[in-house]
């Protein structure tokens, strides 16, 4: 896609960030922008700062790459100029070529599953990224973690790792918070904290006995699947609702539910697969076959 005005560039970004399920509010989140900023982004409204809008693209999967198409389109002139044609005609491409021409685009490996499955590659999905603290701007205390006057700050970061992580389950929402204090795992009581203060307005959702929060009221039959070494993320911390992702793009490329289930494994960066693990492969592709 060219991208030649402002509005051009806020109608694009408007579509990935629809077709990823999120709100405009879950984007400025992860991309640390304000709400507004990205309201007026998609409006079109006055040039964005590069500071706030690279951030943002990179959320999205997407990388801004500018090309010079002054030869091709001169070469167009050119041939449409040495075509008769009635005197006093002017084409429209005879009209003054700028200098050069911005496009965004997305790299192939980074487009959600669902929406261009890269069949027979495992290499698919958004980058997935733990919840970055920084930019809620507050300070953090170990000592003051489960008094009553520090929860508006673990408020702060309960909404701000479902937002960024969504859909999250429950418990490693109070293991992101457990972790920015420097504890090694989250106690049930830091576990009973996050889940109170938790914005109501989030869904939620159960699988397997496990609750899920997702960042926005509604639920999704599948979320775009996010790319990250097992070390960063287990298996068992992704959803099925995104796991199922994964498995739409084996599954379209023709392999069966038990295949895929592998495949899965593999690209999990598990070296062996024991038999809940199938289990829960298998359930993902089956909920992907039934997602359509």
């Amino acid at each position: 896609m060219d991208i030649r005005e402002p509005k051009d560039l806020g109608l694009f970004i408007r579509d990935r960030r629809t077709l990823l399920g999120w709100s405009q509010h879950h984007l400025a989140l992860r991309a640390g922008v304000g709400r507004q900023w990205v309201v007026d982004l998609e409006k079109g409204k006055a040039a964005a700062a590069l500071q706030l809008l690279i951030p943002t693209l990179r959320e999205l999967g997407l990388v801004l790459r500018i090309f010079d198409d002054t030869p091709a389109r001169l070469a167009v002139i050119r041939h449409l100029d040495s075509e008769p044609r009635p005197r006093g005609v002017r084409t429209a491409a005879a009209a003054a070529l700028p200098d050069a021409t911005s496009s965004l685009q997305a790299p192939p490996r980074l487009l959600p599953a669902q929406v261009e499955p890269q069949h027979g590659n495992l290499e698919v999905g958004l980058p997935y990224h733990p919840t970055n603290f920084a930019s809620l701007g507050v300070t953090l205390s170990k000592h003051s973690l489960y008094e009553r006057e520090y929860r508006r700050t673990i408020q702060l970061m309960v909404d701000h790792v479902i937002s960024s992580e969504g859909p999250i389950f429950e418990e490693l929402v109070a293991r992101r918070v457990a972790r920015a204090h420097g504890l090694a795992r989250a106690t049930g009581k830091l576990l009973q904290i996050t889940r109170e203060v938790a914005d109501p307005s989030f869904a939620r959702s159960s699988e397997e006995g496990r609750s899920i929060v997702w960042p926005s009221p509604e639920l999704q039959e599948l979320v775009p699947f996010r790319n990250a070494p097992k070390e960063i993320r287990d298996h068992l911390d992704v959803p099925l609702v995104e796991l199922a992702s994964l498995a739409s793009s084996l599954l379209a490329a023709g392999h069966t539910t038990s295949k895929a289930a592998e495949l899965m494994s593999r690209r999990m960066g598990l070296k062996r697969m024991a038999g809940t693990t199938r289990s829960r492969f298998e359930a993902a592709a089956e909920l992907a076959l039934r997602a359509g």
